[in-house]
C-alpha cells in the first residue's frame, strides 16, 4: 500500500514501500528506534511522563555527521491530537532530522507518526521527506519553542574536540 498526498510518498507502515531511498530510511529509522533503548533520550521541554504537555527530545547521538550536516533524531508527543501538513492525524511522533550548520536550517527527512502520546504502541504512518520541498524543524503551539535552542547545539556540538 502506497499513497501520495500533495506529492509526498506517503507510506502505510504495513504496506510495501516503492522506492529504495524510502525503504532504507524507514529501516534506519527502526534500527535508530530499536536503538534508542539503550540511548537515553535528551528532554528539551515538557515531561514524557505526562500525555497531558507537549515533549520535544532530542537524541544526542547524531546518526551521521558531514562537513556542516548533522542527522539526529528528534520525537515529539504533543498534549493534544494533531495533523500534520499532509493531512496525517497524530498525537506524537518520531523523526531523523538534517541540520545544515552553515544555513543555520534543520529539516526533516523521515518521520514515523504514533496515534497514542508518549510513541506508544507502533507507528501507524510513516512520511520521507527528503525529497521535494523542505518541511523545517518546527514546534508550533510549544512555548517556549526549542527549535532555535536545538539547533544551536545540535551544531555546536559537532564542533567540540572528540
Amino acid at each position: 500500500m502506497l499513497k501520495r498526498i500533495q506529492g509526498r510518498q506517503i507510506i502505510g507502515m504495513r504496506g510495501r514501500v516503492g522506492i529504495v531511498s524510502t525503504r532504507i530510511m524507514g529501516f534506519l529509522l527502526a534500527c535508530s528506534t530499536a536503538a534508542s533503548a539503550q540511548t537515553p533520550w535528551l528532554t528539551i521541554s515538557g515531561a514524557p511522563e505526562n500525555p497531558a504537555v507537549n515533549t520535544v527530545q532530542v537524541d544526542p547521538v547524531p546518526v551521521d555527521r558531514a562537513e556542516g550536516l548533522r542527522t539526529m533524531r528528534v520525537r515529539v508527543s504533543r498534549s493534544a491530537q494533531r495533523t500534520s501538513w499532509d493531512g496525517v492525524s497524530y498525537r506524537s511522533y518520531e523523526s531523523s532530522v538534517l541540520f545544515d550548520c552553515r544555513e543555520n536550517t534543520a529539516r526533516y527527512l523521515f518521520i514515523s507518526f504514533y496515534t497514542q502520546p508518549g510513541w506508544k504502541g507502533e507507528p501507524h504512518q510513516g512520511v520521507d521527506y527528503s525529497k521535494g520541498p523542505p518541511r523545517w524543524m518546527e514546534f508550533r503551539e510549544v512555548e517556549p519553542n526549542p527549535t532555535a535552542r536545538i539547533l544551536h547545539a545540535a551544531c555546536a556540538a559537532g564542533n567540540a574536540p572528540r
